[in-house]
């Protein structure tokens, strides 16, 4: 039988701009973990909500709960900025969260200063955050298509955490591998249950 076409997988030999597909890809994941969305499709809110607590290093139970998530793309070169209350036993939380994505490349110098990209964002995405108020809980993340596994993983991302910044690889974003079940969405199926 012959195979079916991917997502984002076709006979182009570069990445085709994929890290923007990424960016929207991500941001509507995150806001689908809103408790606004809970009754629509429930396999796919527990698997963006999954996303989220990870993302946010947050142990995801029952009284866990995302009242708001609001998210920009591209704003001061930040691939995805968001910011989320969340109510957790009766207590409200405010979580900011800068994301940087990556499909295969590595980290780099951001151009025009001999500072390493995720150090400018962090610098921007801090000062606001300086200005706005200690409440706001501060999370850093790189997620990459580059599986763990890989020999450039070290190579591309090691780095990061000098600048407090976790990285994830595509499968860590979902947990196990070998009990993925498809979602009621075939945009997330495609992107995220597809092998690429």
């Amino acid at each position: 039988m012959q195979e079916k076409p991917k997502l984002m997988s076709d006979s182009t030999r570069t990445d085709g701009k994929a890290e923007i597909v990424m960016d929207y890809i991500l941001s509507w994941c995150l806001r689908r973990a809103g408790v606004n969305c809970s009754d629509e499709k429930p396999i796919l809110y527990d698997y963006c909500r999954k996303m989220l607590g990870l993302l946010l290093d947050i142990e995801m139970v029952d009284n866990v709960v995302f009242k708001s998530v609001y998210t920009w793309k591209q704003s001061n070169d930040i691939d995805i900025w968001a910011e989320i209350e969340m109510e957790c036993g009766g207590n409200v939380e405010y979580h900011a969260l800068l994301i940087e994505d990556k499909y295969y490349s590595a980290l780099h110098n951001k151009a025009g200063t001999d500072k390493n990209q995720l150090e400018v964002y962090k610098e921007a995405f801090d000062a606001y955050y300086d200005k706005k108020g200690a409440e706001w809980k501060r999370h850093y993340a790189v997620v990459t298509c580059l599986e763990r596994e890989s020999k450039n993983f070290e190579k591309f991302y090691g780095a990061a955490a000098d600048y407090g910044f976790k990285v994830y690889s595509f499968y860590d974003m979902l947990g196990n591998k070998n009990q993925y079940i498809d979602s009621e969405s075939d945009i997330f199926n495609e992107f995220w249950l597809r092998k690429w």
